[in-house]
């Protein structure tokens, strides 16, 4: 069989990230099926839709590809409250009211535009029509994301719009038309957002829109057939490797050594393992990288050697159970 060489992302690769806000750091391992799921979802300009298990780095996923297509980066978690509306933009009709109490006759200056702020998906499909009328129109500026400070807008942006389960299904289905067309309308402005947005000599670069969803809650079919689907999932006949491979990109044998990672693994599987018996929350990558970093920050630097695996063998077994047994 030939090998096929992808354009923007490589199979089995290591793609280090940087500080953004809230985000630190890092370094992800991105496994085949991601690679190709992103190098699909660049192609086709469909969002990718990120399903699985908490803990497996899916909103990570977002971020590392921004990295690696040296793209901004922009976030919006979910949460029950938030509104499919939101998310296109924000319209204040309270601050208008407060301000024709407050003695503003301008009937330009009470035009309700004045009081429609930018949603996410307007800075992500047309960042210079959002960025113009946040700056000059906006009389009351609620919101602006927050981007990252590595990447060029220039190569297109990154949206990760996380935990999208955890909305009720009003959202999903409100943003069928900018998913589907790659664009949207503000009426109130009589503009386009997205689409047919063009500069005078280039189209803008189409983002990169990754979606999670922790499988709490059913999506609408709708919805799902607008985007590409990843299952990110623990290998479970390949237990071993599966996990001791992303430890290898966290952690250097100095920090843990190999018997240790797997010292840790062992009581991972084990308690993933009595965790499904019981039906309860099961540990995964997110607990074993937390447990490994407690053994690394835990143990004196100057400890090395066979004393350091002796002593963070013994460190193990204190506090494993705070990472790994999260329900029994």
């Amino acid at each position: 069989m030939t090998v096929t060489t992808l354009k923007h992302f490589q199979a089995d690769s290591v793609i280090d990230y940087a500080d953004c806000g809230s985000w630190r750091q890092g370094r992800y391992f991105l496994d085949k099926a991601s690679a190709y799921a992103l190098e699909m979802a660049l192609a086709t300009r469909r969002p990718l839709l990120v399903k699985g298990e908490p803990g497996l780095g899916k909103s990570y996923l977002a971020r590392a590809a921004a990295a690696k297509l040296k793209r901004k980066f922009i976030a919006e978690v979910i949460n029950i409250n938030t509104e499919g509306q939101d998310l296109l933009w924000r319209y204040d009709p309270v601050a208008r009211l407060n301000d024709a109490h407050a003695g503003i006759k301008d009937d330009d200056k009470l035009n309700p535009k004045h009081y429609l702020n930018p949603g996410v998906l307007w800075w992500t499909f047309g960042w210079d029509s959002a960025a113009r009328h946040y700056n000059d129109v906006c009389r009351h500026k609620v919101y602006r994301p927050q981007i990252s400070d590595d990447g060029e807008l220039d190569n297109g942006i990154v949206l990760l719009i996380d935990e999208i389960d955890k909305a009720e299904p009003s959202l999903p289905n409100a943003l069928l038309e900018v998913l589907g067309n790659g664009g949207f309308d503000v009426q109130l402005l009589g503009e386009t957002i997205g689409k047919t947005q063009q500069t005078a000599d280039k189209q803008p670069t189409p983002p990169l829109v990754i979606i999670t969803s922790n499988d709490e809650r059913e999506l609408p079919a709708a919805f799902i057939r607008r985007c590409l689907v990843l299952n990110l999932a623990v290998d479970d006949k390949n237990l071993d490797t599966w996990f001791l491979d992303r430890a290898e990109v966290h952690f250097n044998n100095n920090q843990c050594s190999d018997i240790i990672k797997r010292l840790a693994l062992q009581q991972l599987i084990a308690d993933r393992q009595e965790a499904e018996r019981h039906g309860t929350i099961k540990a995964g990558l997110a607990e074993y990288l937390d447990l490994l970093a407690a053994l690394d920050e835990m143990t004196d630097s100057s400890v090395q050697g066979q004393e350091r695996d002796t002593y963070q063998q013994c460190l193990l077994a204190e506090i494993q159970h705070f990472v790994l047994r999260k329900a029994l």
